[in-house]
């Protein structure tokens, strides 16, 4: 097998906890397992810098924090542009389609190396914009018709498109781009352990009769987590709690929301530490992630792992997981309604869910398979 070079660039990447610094964490392991050398260019600030000193291969763009999230830098100043040129990479894979993607690409051109972009973040959806810059319906619909206008630019400029589920590939192909290639983002299952349930409730101050529907992931306004929050008082009558664990910009707003309302059983758990996640999978019955913003839903990965079934919304990317295995079931992101009898269900059901067929479909060895296959055609 030949050893690739891969360069990877990113506007997200540690200690900033998201799905693409987790999918390129992810990846990056298993192609280095195989004897790939993958190198990281990543917009940051002082704490990715104090990575960068343990980390040979991590690279960081300097730049601006975002104002609205803090967790992400604009790079601005590439110092490290050198670096690519003495790296020579075979591959650079743009892991956002801003600024370090913009670096990217002209590293792609200066070496004339293969490009590859992949499709992270619905970045022109309504949710996305409003959280980001303007709540401003005109606005909205400009920003939108220049976002997609820019994306279908930066992505054409690429050898291959990588979109996590069928469900974005439809939408970029509705838009116009084209040689899309679908590769999720994988789970390396084999690391991970399962915990004893009686063992992890304890720790996390639960009793053994609670019904416990765990939402895990960042907290920002674009992932819904609202009608968690409004739903909560009538989950409550039948002895549900909700734990929100994560940290993020939204955080006040949701428990200001939860203390108006009155609600008594939601549980927020601020930032999860990693060697704790696997507490909260473990400790909880339903899973539910009501964003209708993701492009593929990671934490639905770690929830089948766990044998914890899954409300996933209708009509987006992560209802798909349904084509591997009846892991949950599906509910309208929209109904308070829907969520409380869908969450019951799962509940008064639980021997219905199977789990099998989405390890084995996102392993991250079968997902770099795949990665590896496209790297190596382009």
């Amino acid at each position: 097998m030949e050893t690739l070079k891969i360069a990877f660039y990113t506007d997200s990447y540690l200690p900033s906890r998201d799905g693409v610094v987790t999918s390129i964490i992810n990846t990056r392991k298993e192609l280095e397992r195989r004897g790939h050398e993958v190198y990281i260019f990543a917009s940051g600030g002082k704490e990715t810098t104090k990575l960068a000193k343990k980390d040979k291969r991590l690279y960081v763009i300097k730049g601006m924090q975002f104002k609205r999230y803090p967790q992400y830098t604009m790079g601005l100043i590439n110092r490290e542009s050198t670096r690519v040129m003495e790296i020579m990479p075979d591959i650079i894979h743009a892991h956002t389609p801003f600024t370090a993607g913009l670096f990217a690409y002209r590293a792609s051109i200066q070496l004339n190396s293969k490009f590859v972009g992949t499709f992270h973040t619905m970045v022109f959806s309504d949710e996305a914009i409003s959280a980001y810059f303007s709540n401003n319906k005109a606005a909205i619909k400009l920003s939108r018709f220049v976002v997609m206008r820019y994306l279908k630019w930066f992505y054409s400029k690429t050898d291959g498109i990588i979109a996590p589920t069928m469900y974005v590939k439809r939408i970029l192909e509705n838009n116009g781009l084209k040689n899309i290639q679908i590769i999720p983002t994988g789970v390396d299952f084999g690391s991970m352990k399962r915990e004893n349930r009686e063992k992890t409730r304890k720790q996390l101050g639960l009793k053994s009769k609670d019904k416990v529907i765990l939402y895990f992931g960042r907290v920002s306004r674009e992932k819904n987590i609202d009608i968690l929050i409004k739903a909560a008082k009538p989950l409550s009558v039948n002895g549900f709690k909700i734990i929100i664990a994560g940290s993020g910009p939204y955080i006040k707003e949701l428990i200001s929301l939860s203390k108006r309302i009155g609600n008594n059983n939601i549980i927020f758990t601020g930032f999860v530490k990693e060697k704790d996640i696997s507490l909260y999978y473990a400790a909880a019955d339903i899973l539910c992630n009501p964003s209708t913003f993701e492009t593929q839903g990671i934490v639905d990965l770690y929830a089948s792992f766990y044998g914890l079934p899954i409300l996933l919304p209708e009509k987006g990317a992560q209802e798909e997981l349904l084509n591997y295995a009846k892991c949950g079931e599906r509910f309208n992101p929209h109904s308070i309604k829907d969520l409380v009898e869908k969450a019951n269900f799962i509940y008064e059901h639980p021997n219905r869910y199977k789990f099998d067929g989405v390890v084995k479909e996102f392993d991250i060895k079968k997902t770099v398979d795949k990665l590896i296959a496209l790297y190596n055609k382009i």
